[in-house]
């Protein structure tokens, strides 16, 4: 077991090897360093503040999943375990591990670890569908221009799949014979969890709230906060067309292929918003900020985590 996760974390160190070498030939980092001293600490603040913003909309999302299983826990309680999360993720090798910490934590007064677990991985889903969604509609908004770009195109086709996808999965579990080849090739604790997780299908508005306030995080804590910092350096482009990237950018930024999504992220940034023009420098100067201020942030998460270690 211990081997399998060793081989892991090396294969998504490589990955992050080879999205980072690209986007070292890509840039130009002396253009990077002159852009990032545009910045003045008050841009840095705002753009800080409305992440914050946008993790306590995110963190009240996962508290409605909680709640619905039965956990009950403070608006803060939820936040300071989102906050701490957040600096797991940020500064241990593993994509995995902050929302572990998440699970046990809440889970732990009770011992209702399975239903902790599928609240976290329901938020992870519903995230992922309200981002979607956004990233779908203002394509359907900036039409003229998406169509130009076979990249956007293709990326925004996938996620269709993807969704539809889901909800087939979604619904082949109640075909009777998949039940039972569940039950007799998974662990009890596997199906015990699968059965909690689809459990939240019973209750269409508790899903219906969830996307909602998944698309309003995504809106908030990406669009909005990484606007900040696209006015802050001068980037010239039209709000359709960042709208019609910013959300593919977070959607690729998220999928687990690299120790911490690092360079993939970056890369993100570079090729989507390079199809409208602007400079790789330019935005890879918007991805290491957002990286380097959203880990401050997740900082100040630190005296939680040791309390509860």
């Amino acid at each position: 077991m211990k081997s399998k996760k060793t081989l892991k974390i090396i294969l998504k160190a490589l990955v992050s090897l080879g999205f980072l070498y690209w986007v070292i030939l890509k840039v130009n980092w002396l253009e990077v360093w002159y852009y990032l001293g545009k910045i003045s600490f008050w841009q840095m603040v705002l753009y800080i503040s409305i992440v914050l913003l946008g993790m306590l909309i995110s963190s009240y999302k996962w508290k409605l999943l909680a709640n619905f299983k039965g956990i009950k826990l403070s608006h803060w309680g939820f936040f300071k375990f989102y906050l701490t999360g957040t600096l797991i993720n940020n500064v241990m090798p593993s994509f995995v591990g902050g929302d572990a910490y998440r699970a046990y934590q809440i889970g732990k007064p009770e011992k209702k670890y399975t239903e902790a677990a599928s609240s976290v991985m329901m938020d992870r889903i519903t995230g992922f569908v309200g981002a979607t969604i956004l990233s779908v509609l203002f394509a359907l908004f900036n039409f003229k221009n998406v169509i130009k770009y076979n990249t956007l195109v293709i990326a925004n086709v996938l996620l269709l799949a993807s969704f539809f996808i889901d909800i087939a999965l979604a619904k082949m579990r109640k075909i009777p014979f998949l039940k039972e080849k569940v039950r007799e090739n998974f662990p009890a604790k596997v199906v015990e969890f699968l059965q909690d997780l689809f459990s939240y299908n019973h209750d269409s508005k508790i899903l219906m709230k969830s996307v909602f306030w998944g698309a309003v995080f995504s809106f908030v804590g990406v669009a909005l906060s990484n606007w900040v910092l696209f006015w802050a350096l001068g980037i010239q482009i039209s709000i359709w067309n960042y709208l019609s990237a910013i959300f593919l950018v977070s959607i690729v930024s998220s999928i687990p292929i690299s120790i911490n999504n690092i360079g993939v992220k970056e890369w993100a940034y570079v090729a989507f918003f390079g199809i409208f023009g602007i400079s790789s420098s330019l935005v890879l100067t918007v991805a290491l900020l957002s990286r380097f201020l959203q880990m401050v942030l997740s900082l100040l998460a630190l005296p939680i985590y040791v309390k509860n270690k």
